[in-house]
């Protein structure tokens, strides 16, 4: 008779506890997806930021060197001007000193 009260609670427990394994089979599926959704979001966020970072030293290297030609461009032409207006300075002296 004990045998007998035994497999009943055993097969009433295997009923019962079917359900919340199943539950847990699920929830288990669907933690495993969101951790390589988790994975992968972290994997894309390590490459923006690297993508970030060269884009911003690029950045950074263009304005430099379109700094300086601009610098070169103002320099250069400064330099004409100053001729020009060196040019007019000795032409007026010399017509005011005739």
């Amino acid at each position: 008779m004990n045998n007998e009260i035994t497999e009943l609670l055993r097969s009433v427990l295997k009923e019962e506890l079917e359900p919340v394994n199943n539950r847990l089979d699920s929830m288990d599926q669907r933690l495993n997806g969101m951790d390589q959704r988790l994975d992968t979001i972290e994997q894309e966020v390590k490459a923006l930021r690297t993508d970030h970072a060269e884009l911003r030293n690029e950045i950074i290297g263009t304005l430099g060197d379109f700094t300086e030609k601009i610098a070169s461009d103002v320099d250069y032409k400064t330099s004409a001007l100053n001729k020009r207006v060196f040019n007019i300075e000795t032409e007026l002296q010399r017509l005011i000193g005739d």
